[in-house]
């Protein structure tokens, strides 16, 4: 049997567990006794739904449950502040968003070939809210990109196919799955967002020519500072060794 809500003073909070729940009074040996214990004195008692509903002594350890409120973006009712309620706003304005998108650009043209920072969603939305965004927004470009790549334009019709790989069972070839995959034109690191006209549909070898030169872009960029580092801390010395004739 378990309590209504967690509490506190239990050894398991939310389950019906020993109340460890200590009064003022001191043992023989001089530690604080407990508020329920058996009649022998030397063990607890299981603090149960009944006990816990008549228990002064009760403390919670979560808020009562939200209620639940209409939402006018999917017409259902969601708990106040819930993250299903979080997701279903942010979820609507980034539909808006790309629903815009093929207002204001040209037939044929699905994305900024620079990409964007800008967000598909208000800037207030949670870490998870936005997990939970970039999963539908991955869906969304593929049929939007209609399951083909936008560079070599090779066309899967689905999320995925099965292709021959002749390295595999030890070079007698086999099939296995490839997926297409969703690129960021200016990559998250660089403070792209997951807003559709950053976003474009690749297959594997295309995006991995992308992802093979962003990461040289960024070794370059890390010895590139690592080298403007070294030179200022070569000069800093070197103005410390510069001769005063007050010395």
């Amino acid at each position: 049997m378990s309590s209504i809500l967690p509490c506190q003073h239990r050894l398991i909070s939310h389950e019906e567990s020993y109340c460890w729940l200590e009064s003022n009074r001191l043992n023989s040996e001089g530690l604080p006794t407990l508020v329920f214990y058996s009649f022998e004195g030397n063990r607890p008692l299981r603090c149960t739904e009944v006990i816990a509903s008549i228990c002064p002594w009760r403390l919670w350890t979560e808020d009562p449950v939200a209620k639940l409120v209409p939402c006018s973006n999917c017409n259902r009712r969601h708990r106040q502040g819930s993250t299903s309620q979080q997701l279903c706003v942010a979820w609507s304005e980034a539909k808006i968003t790309l629903k815009m998108m093929r207002k204001i650009k040209k037939e044929g043209e699905k994305y900024y070939p620079e990409g964007t920072r800008e967000l598909p969603y208000s800037d207030s939305t949670s870490a998870v809210v936005r997990r939970l965004v970039w999963r539908r927004m991955k869906s969304a470009i593929l049929r939007r990109d209609r399951y083909q790549c936008q560079e070599c334009n090779i066309e899967f019709n689905r999320r995925r196919r099965k292709i021959f790989d002749p390295s595999l069972r030890k070079g007698s070839g086999g099939y296995r799955w490839e997926s297409l995959e969703v690129h960021h034109i200016i990559p998250r690191y660089e403070g792209g967002s997951d807003h559709p006209g950053n976003l474009m549909t690749l297959c594997p070898s295309c995006h991995l020519e992308h992802t093979s030169r962003q990461a040289s872009e960024r070794a370059k960029a890390r010895k590139n500072r690592e080298k403007f580092l070294s030179t200022l801390e070569v000069e800093e010395c070197n103005n410390e060794l510069i001769f005063d004739p007050r010395d």
